[in-house]
C-alpha cells in the first residue's frame, strides 16, 4: 500500500511540472509568432523613417534650386546644380533602401498567417493536455485520500511501536521496508534467512524481520505452472 502511496505522490508531484514543461514549450512558440509581429514593426518603423528622410532631402533639393533665378556667376550656378545633384543621389539612395525595405517587408507579412495558424492549433493542443492532466491530478489526490483513509485504517489496527518500527524503515531504505521472502532468501538484502523463520513467513500468523536488514518480510505461492522444470 505504502508504495502505491508513494507511486501517486510522485505522480502529484510530476504533473504540475509536466504542466508547466507544455506550457514553457507553447510559450516558446508563441514567442516566434511575437518576434515575427516586432520585426514587422520595425520594418515599418524603418521605412517611415526613410520617407521622413527622402521628403526632408527633397524639401532641401526643392529649397537649393530656388537659389538659382538669384545666383550672379557661373560658379555659383555650378555649386547648386552639384548640390541638387548629390541630394538627387542621396534619394536615390534611400529610395532603393525603401524598396528593399518594402520586399522584405511583403515577405514577412506572408508568413504570418501561418505563423499565427500553428500557434492556435498548439495553444489547442495544449489545452486538451492540460485539460487531462488536470483531470489526472484530481483523480490521483482523490486515490491517495482513499489509499491513506485505509492506511490508517490498517495502522489502526497494528501495535503502535510495529507501526513506528515501519515508519522508521521507510525512511532509512528509501521507501523499502516490506520485501518477498523468495525461497528462503530476503530478497532485501539478498540474504538467507533461518528455516524456522521461513515458516513462520509462510504461515504468516505473525508478523516477521529479516534478522539482516530488519526488512518485513511477505510470501507468494508460486504455482506450479510458474515453477521452473
Amino acid at each position: 500500500m505504502d508504495n502505491d502511496i508513494a507511486e501517486h505522490r510522485k505522480l502529484l508531484a510530476d504533473i504540475p511540472v509536466q504542466i508547466d514543461s507544455g506550457l514553457a514549450e507553447l510559450e516558446e512558440k508563441k514567442k516566434v509568432l511575437s518576434n515575427a509581429k516586432e520585426e514587422i514593426e520595425n520594418l515599418q518603423k524603418n521605412r517611415k523613417d526613410i520617407e521622413l528622410e527622402v521628403q526632408g532631402e527633397n524639401d532641401h533639393m526643392a529649397k537649393a534650386k530656388t537659389k538659382l533665378p538669384a545666383v550672379k556667376t557661373n560658379k555659383e550656378y555650378t555649386a547648386i546644380l552639384a548640390e541638387v545633384e548629390t541630394i538627387k543621389e542621396k534619394v536615390a539612395g534611400l529610395e532603393d533602401k525603401e524598396l528593399e525595405i518594402m520586399e522584405i517587408l511583403e515577405e514577412k507579412q506572408k508568413e504570418i498567417p501561418a505563423i499565427e495558424k500553428k500557434c492556435k492549433e498548439e495553444d489547442s493542443h495544449f489545452q486538451e493536455y492540460k485539460a487531462k492532466k488536470d483531470a489526472e491530478l484530481e483523480r490521483m489526490k482523490k486515490e491517495l485520500d482513499s489509499l491513506l483513509a485505509k492506511r490508517d485504517s490498517v495502522t489502526d489496527q497494528i501495535d503502535k511501536v510495529m507501526v513506528q518500527r515501519y515508519e522508521k524503515l521507510v525512511k532509512a531504505r528509501d521507501g523499502q521496508a516490506v520485501v518477498l521472502l523468495r525461497e528462503n532468501v530476503c530478497q532485501g538484502c539478498f540474504q538467507q534467512v533461518l528455516p524456522q523463520m521461513v515458516i513462520n513467513v509462510k504461515v504468516g500468523e505473525s508478523i516477521q524481520q529479516c534478522s539482516n536488514c530488519m526488512c518485513f518480510l511477505y510470501w507468494e505461492e508460486v504455482s506450479e505452472a510458474a515453477t521452473p522444470k
